[in-house]
C-alpha cells in the first residue's frame, strides 16, 4: 500500500522524514493537509489530517503560525496514538 502525500511539499516531506527516522513505514500513513479557508488569516492555518492504516488511528492537527503540530506528532509516534504502527528497517535514529 502506498502512502497518499496530498500535503505541501514542506508538511510531507518533515513528516515523512521523521517516520523514517524513527523506524515507522512511511506507507502506513496517510497525510492530508487542509488549506487554511481564504477568508481568515495566516495565524489560524490549517489542519493537517494523519491517519495509520496498520492501526486505524487517526489523528487531526492545526497547522497555524506558533502551532506546535510536529511536536505533538513526535510524541503520538513515541509513546500515544501511533506507538503500535508498522515498524521498517530500523535506522541510527530510532
Amino acid at each position: 500500500m502506498n502512502a497518499l502525500l496530498h500535503a505541501p511539499p514542506p508538511v510531507s516531506h518533515a513528516l515523512s522524514g521523521v517516520l523514517r527516522a524513527k523506524g515507522f513505514e512511511v506507507a502506513d500513513f496517510d497525510l492530508e493537509e487542509e488549506a487554511s479557508p481564504a477568508w481568515s488569516d495566516d495565524l489560524f492555518g490549517g489542519l493537517l489530517r494523519v491517519r495509520c492504516w496498520s492501526t486505524g488511528e487517526e489523528r487531526v492537527y492545526p497547522t497555524g503560525s506558533g502551532s506546535a503540530w510536529l511536536g505533538a506528532f513526535l510524541m503520538d509516534l513515541g509513546g500515544g496514538h501511533f506507538s503500535r504502527a508498522a515498524r521498517g528497517e530500523r535506522t541510527a535514529l530510532g
